[in-house]
């Protein structure tokens, strides 16, 4: 209970800062290539950081908590960079997705069979960490609103995406 308070003031914190910024002018669009690029490196640091843990244990009761720190360390990451997605132009935003794309296609694969071996495991013994390896690889949704908004309508209220 007290994380998720404490979570909530951040992402007000963080929402309340991006406002003020918007109504201010904000900082200057970025360059959509540059931006995906940043999108793409932030999910292959995000992964890394996630295959370490992995390896780094097998107790799944400890690295459950790592993983929820992890996933909401990079939601706020996500959601300030979709901020500045949603500052460019449609097809800027085209640009800048496939940018990502790109950079996020260069996760070592084996990182990616560490956390699909995880996930596997996880499946009948602990459906929670199951889940939230799953959401881990989906994570840059809450860079794209549009996506964020209709796969996941709750949590874009939650981050007072509209």
């Amino acid at each position: 209970m007290r994380k998720r308070v404490l979570w909530t003031a951040v992402v007000c914190l963080l929402g309340w800062a991006a406002c003020k910024s918007e109504s201010e002018g904000g900082p200057p669009k970025r360059n959509a290539g540059d931006l995906g690029k940043e999108i793409g490196s932030t999910y292959l640091t995000m992964m890394a950081e996630v295959g370490e843990r992995i390896a780094a244990t097998t107790d799944t009761a400890a690295l459950h908590p790592e993983l929820d720190k992890l996933k909401e360390k990079y939601v706020a990451a996500f959601v300030e960079l979709g901020r500045q997605r949603e500052r460019l132009a449609r097809d800027d935003r085209e640009e800048c997705d496939s940018a990502s794309r790109t950079h996020m296609m260069q996760v070592p694969a084996e990182t990616l069979d560490a956390i699909d071996l995880a996930r596997a495991a996880a499946k009948e013994a602990d459906p929670e960490l199951y889940e939230c390896l799953g959401d881990l690889q989906r994570l840059t949704q809450y860079a794209t609103f549009d996506r964020l908004r209709a796969q996941r309508p709750e949590e874009a209220a939650r981050l007072g995406i509209k």
